[in-house]
């Protein structure tokens, strides 16, 4: 994009550390953490409402560890609902149970947490004056010892710009940075659904030769319920996440219930760096991978602790190298589990239904590996998954980088 035609010059200093480019989850965790630190920052949203759309709603052990340092996990966690157990269906009825009683965290649950909620906490922690919204960027660039952006009409200047702003980042388009990536060929719809299914605060995940259902518990008497479908459908029929319910799980959900509803594709993408000088990366706006197992806000997270530990430091930009180095290896992790996970969960037909019901009976529901699955979802053995994970060697400046 040109650049605006009455640009001045970038001198004296700039009027913020950091600006954050979006105001969804991660960009405002990361505003928190910058804050605490006594940095100037801003974030600038483009919304001007809250959200209203299913999204993210799993927030793992480490993911409230990072929460900790804001002295927000107890507020996080009265507001959302702990579950301790995910059950596992076949074809012909219950495989398992994947449970997180025994993880080795002092929390052992996944918190179910509607992202709306999620996002309101951290802006009421943070506090309305550090955000604007109605805030969309259209220009960006780095000159010298700091950036300039534009944005709601006018121009701020920072030492660095981070982008928060999602998949779809309008940075990542301005600066022309490569997102390899691609969508998978399966497709969901989900809504949630005022909870009569006498559940509790069980997950379950039902596997059938005709498509997978997920349903998991929110707090205010909701539950989530997700259905596999034979094609993306962008206007769903009315009642089809009921109908797809009670056709593969045997429970009655009745769509006069239903509250909101989501369609998604899912697919993965990965940049090929995380900054570009003093431009960053962060969250969606870095990578994206498959929703199912709940691991993209939470991986956004722990780029938002790394990021924010080193750009308090007198030597940040040598260090964005260990950021993006540290950062794509946990990421990698996060999309190879999120997809393989899929991969199983998504097989249809009667053979193929009968082999999933197998491996996931005799492999991952008993035995040895059945032992592990609970720390395996609740990303407690994702590589760095927050910064006491990080060596310290590795938040050492280095002058060369690898994106390993």
């Amino acid at each position: 994009m040109n650049p605006p035609s009455s640009k001045p010059s970038l001198t004296g200093a700039p009027e913020y550390d950091v600006i954050i480019v979006g105001g969804g989850p991660v960009g405002l965790l990361l505003g928190c953490l910058l804050k605490q630190q006594g940095q100037r920052i801003r974030v600038l949203e483009r919304r001007t409402e809250p959200i209203t759309q299913s999204a993210a709603i799993g927030i793992t052990p480490p993911s409230l560890q990072i929460l900790d340092k804001l002295g927000l996990a107890s507020a996080f966690i009265r507001s959302g609902v702990q579950v301790r157990d995910c059950f596992v269906h076949g074809q012909r009825g219950k495989l398992g149970c994947v449970s997180f009683r025994e993880i080795p965290d002092e929390r052992r649950f996944i918190l179910s947490l509607p992202q709306a909620a999620t996002i309101a906490l951290l802006q009421k922690h943070l506090g309305q004056e550090f955000i604007e919204s109605g805030c969309e960027v259209t220009y960006v660039r780095q000159q010298g010892g700091y950036c300039e952006v534009e944005g709601g009409g006018r121009r701020l200047t920072a030492r660095f710009v981070v982008a928060c702003d999602g998949s779809r980042s309008a940075v990542r388009s301005l600066l022309g940075m490569r997102a390899p990536g691609r969508s998978y060929d399966c497709h969901f719809v989900m809504g949630d659904f005022v909870d009569r299914s006498g559940l509790g605060d069980e997950a379950h995940l039902f596997f059938t030769a005709e498509g997978s259902v997920e349903s998991f518990p929110m707090p205010g008497g909701l539950r989530r319920w997700v259905v596999q479908t034979d094609t993306r459908m962008d206007h769903p029929p009315p009642g089809l996440v009921s109908r797809l319910t009670r056709q593969r799980t045997g429970f009655s959900v009745a769509a006069a219930d239903q509250l909101n509803e989501s369609v998604f594709t899912p697919r993965k993408f990965n940049c090929d760096r995380y900054y570009d000088g003093r431009i960053i990366f962060c969250g969606d706006a870095a990578h994206g991978m498959s929703p199912i197992g709940g691991q993209g806000m939470n991986t956004g997270f722990a780029d938002a602790e790394f990021l924010a530990e080193i750009l308090t430091r007198s030597e940040p930009l040598e260090l964005l190298a260990a950021y993006n180095r540290c950062r794509r290896r946990a990421v990698k992790a996060a999309i190879f589990r999120a997809e393989w996970g899929m991969w199983l969960g998504t097989w249809r037909g009667r053979g193929r239904s009968v082999l999933r019901d197998f491996i996931l009976k005799y492999v991952f529901c008993r035995g040895p590996i059945a032992r592990r699955m609970g720390a395996f979802y609740a990303m407690l053995t994702i590589p760095f998954n927050t910064l006491k994970r990080v060596p310290a060697s590795r938040l050492r400046p280095r002058t060369l980088d690898s994106a390993s």
